[in-house]
């Protein structure tokens, strides 16, 4: 009876450590793609920074990025901006950039 009593927890230590190496895994895999898309949209950001010339939309290599114009009206003020759209991987970013 005790070495039933042994096995059956030795199986529910084993399966708890397997669940938390899996979770562990995952969340690794999660900061990973978030370090992606935030490289990527510092890359993109640089880009617009020097590049008057940067198409509005676009793709280089899996990153992709549409942008759209708007302004924040305060007081008496319109003040323009660009938010960019970046996608890497299904992954979504914005980034917003003064005009």
């Amino acid at each position: 009876m005790e070495v039933l009593v042994a096995v059956a927890i030795t199986g529910l230590v084993a399966a708890a450590g397997f669940r938390l190496i899996a979770m562990s895994m995952r969340t690794l895999a999660e900061i990973q793609g978030e370090r992606e898309l935030t490289a990527a949209a510092q890359k993109i950001w640089l880009q617009f920074k020097t590049d008057r010339d940067m198409p509005e939309s676009g793709k280089d290599d899996e990153v992709e990025w549409e942008t759209e114009t708007g302004s924040i009206p305060i007081e008496d003020l319109e003040l323009p901006y660009r938010r960019v759209k970046i996608i890497l991987h299904g992954r979504t970013m914005f980034i917003y950039l003064p005009q």
